[in-house]
């Protein structure tokens, strides 16, 4: 069996990302021999060596900002009231101007969860990163070069952010390792190891290029934003664990998606066969015309910027293959998106379209939608340019209510089809989502 080094990277409260790519691939069955981490990726690195999965998770989903920076009491628990939370951040900036925020509640919590003997013992190798103040100098560190007793302190002087006080051992003085190297990837080379899991959570710091050449590099980032650094929050936590998960099980092959996690099984394919598979001249002409184009016809400058447009975004989710079978799940994806449609689940292609069909069932059956259409009617009625022009100012453009408006490829009205050119040029995804409609309606009907 292939044998993996997993990197993780530093960024604080959006470490809990880290601990979902762990659950994936504890799930996967893919073999760990070495973890190197900097700042809180040594923190969780620490956990994964002495394998300790649900240590880890209980952590991360009940941490507060009071398990890591200690604080006065009133200051420390933020919620809505505005007094409160400014006076948490007056009493952190006053903490860095007075030589930094005190972690003495992290250093409690470490002695409380980690077992020095255990990562000693385990088959799994652990490397940090640290930089000495004192010697001005960075410090890369697998565990035998740890002294015996003194793996937590090395574990926080690799997580010492900036921000706090600076951890001191032996009379020595360390910050966080991300001012030097904050997605350590050098560690596993120096360890010969070529087999690499990288996981970036977009944390502050510098992160160091390495030679790729000969290596098999999986890089796993965040397909969506974590939160802030200091924003140590259990709820916040649990969501980065879940899309931690679900952005590794899709690097590993086993959902598909660009925005969305969709299971590629034999749904997949039947699904796209469905839709795709009957598609004639006629239905392209169709499509075209939805547009007010002419398949076949000479194409205005203007029609080619359209089509242009339209392509090119569908290409971002197509993973850059316009194909029979990437273009409809990219148009899919596309529309789910606009329509607000969960994300952080897995789909098969058929439950994401019957969630878009349901949701553009409740749109076209609001009494929002309705009302809305009546202000819409004036703008599509308009006579010329300088009158839609002018209309157009009056109106706010509502994309899911743009995407559920008419969406039917027999649809001749020629005030219409100026009215979509119009979206496919400045709000590509909208017309993208209100073309899929159509084909799906077409094709159920």
């Amino acid at each position: 069996m292939k044998e993996y080094g997993l990197v993780l990277a530093g960024g604080g409260a959006k470490g809990g990302y880290e601990i979902g790519v762990w659950k994936a691939l504890r799930e996967l069955n893919i073999s760990i021999k070495a973890v190197a981490g900097t700042s809180v990726g040594a923190l969780n690195g620490a956990i994964i060596a002495q394998d300790d999965f649900d240590t880890a998770y209980k952590l991360w989903t009940s941490i507060s900002i009071e398990n890591v920076i200690k604080l006065e009491k009133e200051v420390a628990v933020v919620n809505e009231n505005r007094k409160k939370s400014m006076g948490l951040l007056t009493a952190i900036k006053n903490a860095i101007t007075a030589g930094g925020l005190d972690i003495t509640p992290l250093k409690e919590m470490l002695l409380e969860i980690i077992d020095e003997d255990r990562i000693r013992n385990s088959p799994v190798d652990l490397g940090i990163v640290t930089f000495s103040l004192s010697d001005f100098k960075p410090l890369k560190l697998f565990k035998k070069d740890i002294p015996e007793g003194k793996l937590v302190d090395y574990l926080l002087a690799s997580a010492c952010f900036p921000a706090f006080k600076p951890h001191e051992i032996d009379n020595k003085r360390f910050i966080d390792g991300g001012v030097y190297d904050n997605v350590p990837i050098s560690l596993m080379l120096e360890k010969g190891i070529k087999d690499i899991i990288s996981v970036d959570i977009s944390g502050p710091g510098i992160s160091r290029k390495v030679d790729k050449k000969g290596l098999n590099l999986i890089e796993i980032k965040a397909s969506e934003d974590l939160g802030g650094t200091l924003d140590f929050n259990g709820e916040r936590s649990k969501a980065n664990i879940e899309l931690g998960y679900y952005d590794t099980l899709k690097a590993f092959g086993k959902l598909k998606g660009s925005r969305y996690f969709i299971f590629p099984n034999e749904d997949f394919n039947e699904a796209k066969e469905l839709y795709i598979k009957n598609l004639g001249i006629e239905d392209f002409k169709k499509m075209f015309a939805f547009l007010g184009m002419d398949l076949g016809g000479k194409s205005s400058v203007n029609n080619k910027f359209i089509l242009d447009r339209i392509m090119r975004t569908i290409r971002q989710y197509a993973d850059n293959r316009l194909t029979g079978d990437t273009v409809f799940p990219a148009m899919a994806e596309i529309t789910a998106e606009q329509l607000g449609i969960e994300r952080k689940r897995v789909y098969t292609l058929s439950e994401l379209i019957d969630e878009i069909m349901k949701e553009y069932e409740n749109i076209k059956n609001s009494r929002d939608f309705k009302e809305y259409m009546q202000g819409l009617t004036r703008l599509m009625i308009s006579r010329n340019q300088l009158e839609f022009d002018r209309e157009l100012k009056k109106t706010l453009i509502e994309g899911k209510f743009i995407i559920s408006y008419e969406p039917y490829l027999n649809e001749t009205d020629e005030k219409l089809k100026r009215f979509r050119r119009f979206i496919a040029v400045a709000f590509p995804k909208i017309s993208i989502a209100n073309m899929f409609l159509s084909l799906v309606l077409s094709k159920k009907n």
